[in-house]
């Protein structure tokens, strides 16, 4: 009998299967790195073959590749293509790079293999300094000027109405 569980339980952790659903099509980890050449994977490149080599190491193994050092590769790789996009002021070269939706569903796939991942590495971080995308809003002095314009051509055109027979 307890040989039998003893099959039973490595048959099950052998047959256990990593994969990351991602855009409604599960991937395997090293799928999930494919981010064609561009200026945002050389710049992360170390990175990138870092977190390649680690994942290559785990032959998509669920207990290894949901580890703290397998998690923190992957995720500083993906905040280094984040970083570098947003750096850059370019459009990401994949729907891979630098994705915060692919580091949840990273974190939901070992979920899956009943693995926690922490949640500060289940989400990615805006780069420190970055005050986000410019907004071109008037100051008090122009605004007063354009609203004045437009309250002058407003009552203009409500005299100019009135005053039609």
């Amino acid at each position: 009998m307890f040989a039998l569980l003893f099959v039973a339980f490595f048959a099950a952790h052998a047959l256990a299967q990593f994969s990351v659903s991602f855009n409604n099509v599960g991937m395997t980890a090293l799928e999930i790195l494919a981010i064609p050449a561009s200026p945002v994977a050389t710049a992360c490149g170390s990175n990138l073959t870092e977190t390649t080599g680690l994942f290559t190491a785990c032959n998509n193994d669920p207990q290894c590749l949901c580890n703290s050092a397998s998690v923190t590769s992957f995720v500083n790789t993906e905040t280094c293509m984040f970083n570098e996009l947003i750096r850059q002021n370019v459009k990401s070269p994949s729907p891979l790079a630098g994705s915060n939706v692919l580091v949840g569903a990273y974190a939901a796939a070992c979920a899956a293999n009943n693995i926690t991942v922490p949640a500060a590495q289940s989400a990615l971080v805006v780069p420190p300094g970055w005050d986000g995308p410019y907004v071109a809003v008037l100051s008090t002095g122009p605004t007063v000027v354009v609203v004045g314009v437009g309250a002058i051509l407003g009552l203009s055109a409500l005299y100019i109405l009135s005053n039609l027979e």
